[in-house]
């Protein structure tokens, strides 16, 4: 039996999954990727480099709503 990795969009992933259930002779895992400690760690120190710096003045900032409005 081969293995075969497939990287999907979230949005996609319910629809991929209940495709390839209906195959008979496909088995079906999933590994979620979660952050290490170390990226988590990562993460928040950039955060509180950008706090800082949005702090001094040196980087802008924008409103819920805009942030809201791109997404």
């Amino acid at each position: 039996m081969a293995t075969l990795t497939v990287e999907v969009e979230d949005n996609e992933l319910d629809f991929l999954r209940d495709l390839l259930k209906k195959f008979p002779f496909v088995k079906v895992s999933e590994r979620i990727e979660e952050d290490t400690d170390e990226e988590v760690r990562a993460n928040i120190r950039e955060g509180i480099r950008e706090m800082a710096l949005v702090e001094e003045g040196s980087l802008q900032t924008r409103s819920a709503r805009a942030f809201l409005k791109d997404l």
